[in-house]
């Protein structure tokens, strides 16, 4: 009696800086399970509703926090959506400290305005910037903060000056970033291009 219960986040992966999952320096939280299971998907092994590494978001935002020149945090899975609750608690604590939020997600802008699910208006509320809709394939496009072409990119504030224009230099190239852990573990992310993705599946098949 008297104690809240413990919000938590089913969490696929952690970053703690990079440069090429949304504007400016981010930290990077990936969920896990996803809907849609999108052909082509780079993340396919965060798609499964399947336990990885549960988190109370109390501690999860301490850790965020702590982290030195980051602008801001970038939701990503796996599809947030499905853990709209968590994110938009974990959103609302980093903005009043004065970070931004960027969340993808694969429902398109009509299908997250037709929901009936609470948690959705309370996680666009404290999201920065949207990039909505399904990646596909056969869409694929050389832009930094999106997969394919038919996704949207749309400024829900004016926090992340520029967001959701198509100004600026690094608009007409793809972005991938390797980071390298203290144990050796090599994280890929942002947006490979097709080529850059079969040469890696290639050389992780011994070929």
């Amino acid at each position: 009696p008297g104690c809240r219960p413990m919000s938590v986040l089913n969490l696929a992966g952690f970053l703690a800086r990079s440069g090429v999952n949304g504007p400016g320096i981010r930290a990077v939280v990936w969920v896990q399970g996803c809907p849609f299971r999108c052909k082509g998907c780079f993340n396919e092994q965060f798609q499964p509703f399947s336990p990885a590494t549960v988190i109370p978001v109390d501690r999860l935002a301490d850790t965020i926090l702590a982290l030195p020149g980051i602008d801001g945090v970038t939701f990503s899975g796996g599809e947030p959506f499905a853990q709209a609750g968590p994110l938009a608690e974990l959103g609302e604590r980093l903005g009043r400290s004065g970070l931004t939020v960027v969340t993808y997600t694969g429902y398109t802008t009509e299908q997250l305005a037709r929901g009936n699910d609470p948690a959705w208006p309370r996680l666009l509320s404290v999201s920065d910037l949207l990039v909505s809709g399904p990646f596909v394939a056969e869409l694929a496009a050389p832009d930094p903060l999106k997969g394919s072409s038919n996704q949207q990119v749309i400024a829900l504030g004016t926090k992340i000056p520029g967001a959701g224009t198509s100004a600026g230099p690094d608009r007409a190239r793809s972005r991938t970033e390797f980071t390298i852990a203290p144990d050796g573990t090599i994280t890929t992310t942002g947006f490979p291009a097709p080529a850059l993705i079969r040469q890696l599946a290639s050389r992780c098949r011994g070929a």
